[in-house]
């Protein structure tokens, strides 16, 4: 699948993309964090997270790993997180204080430069997009700087799914919700899976009223584009949507290259099959995961085209992807 002549094409297209990408994701945050009066220090959402000892044993996890430890102790990330669970169980017009609510989400390891992805993802030889931070190992899983990222959100509609660990860790957040006077705000739970370490644990998380008056508004008006690009100077909005959150999410991480969300970590030779078998043959739930987000995120549109465009050509068929059964 390689291919000397889309390099520098692709390479352009897709600097292009992240710029749009961050413009707009990191206005949307800012706004909803200044709206809703989160900052950095605030306490709004840390102090679900505040008792996590207590948790480890219900979890049954002997130690949260990292990356996932510090996304659910930053604010700003747990903001589209919320917006989330408000749009997939309808939070805006019915409340479900007094319910559990769960709901599935699948993270991994990727590189935190695109060029790198994309050599990773389309075979490319070695440096041939030029810009990666680690293209002369392209391909061979060592030294590449990776970043977690939100695959998938899925919620768990089915009450039988609800086991009772889950409604001994909801049960003691909403006493503890409850006691610090927040009785109008939601509990939900996320099983949070990550698949090269082959575990989940069930963490947390409150919902307040604030953020689902907002998402509200961002369902109905959509998130506003830059315009800066476009000559004519007509605002052109994005829908609020569980997907556009999950790119909300992975954007602004990726934006973060000074790593102070730490959030990035090296990438290991799992994490870099996962991104080949998305490309070459996308049959473990990790991969297909990998290969829908490709195809539905943004800022990979330029390298999706380049792989479809092969795909057809060497097939004669369009690539599809695989339909998952999780839950």
């Amino acid at each position: 699948m390689r291919s000397k002549g889309r390099g520098p094409r692709s390479a352009s297209a897709l600097l292009q993309q992240v710029s749009a990408c961050l413009v707009l994701f990191q206005r949307v945050l800012k706004v909803g964090l200044v709206r809703l009066g989160i900052h950095p220090s605030s306490n709004q959402y840390l102090n679900a997270y505040r008792h996590r000892p207590e948790h480890k044993p219900i979890c049954g996890v002997a130690g949260i790993p990292k990356l996932i430890k510090t996304l659910m102790a930053n604010p700003d990330l747990l903001m589209p997180l919320g917006g989330c669970f408000i749009l997939a169980f309808d939070l805006i017009n019915r409340a479900r204080c007094r319910e559990p609510i769960v709901a599935r989400l699948d993270v991994a390891v990727e590189p935190s430069d695109i060029f790198n992805c994309a050599e990773i993802f389309l075979g490319l030889a070695e440096g041939t997009l030029g810009s990666g931070s680690a293209s002369k190992n392209a391909g061979k899983g060592k030294n590449y700087d990776g970043m977690l990222q939100v695959n998938a959100f899925t919620p768990v509609t089915d009450p039988e799914r609800m086991s009772d660990s889950h409604r001994v860790i909801w049960q003691r957040e909403r006493a503890r919700v409850d006691a610090a006077g927040y009785h109008a705000d939601e509990v939900v739970l996320m099983d949070i899976f990550h698949a090269d370490a082959q575990m989940s644990m069930t963490l947390p998380m409150q919902i307040s009223a604030g953020l689902k008056e907002l998402v509200a508004e961002w369902k109905a008006d959509g998130f506003a584009k830059p315009t800066d690009a476009d000559p004519t100077g007509k605002t052109t909005r994005d829908p609020c949507t569980i997907e556009t959150s999950i790119q909300i999410l992975n954007a602004y991480i990726r934006a973060d290259r000074k790593n102070k969300m730490l959030l990035r970590a090296q990438m290991r030779p799992a994490d870099i099959q996962v991104i080949r078998e998305a490309a070459t043959n996308p049959k473990t739930v990790p991969a297909i995961m990998l290969l829908a987000k490709i195809a539905r995120e943004p800022i990979y549109q330029p390298m999706y085209q380049v792989f479809a465009e092969a795909r057809k050509a060497a097939t004669g068929v369009a690539p599809t992807i695989p339909v998952l059964e999780l839950l």
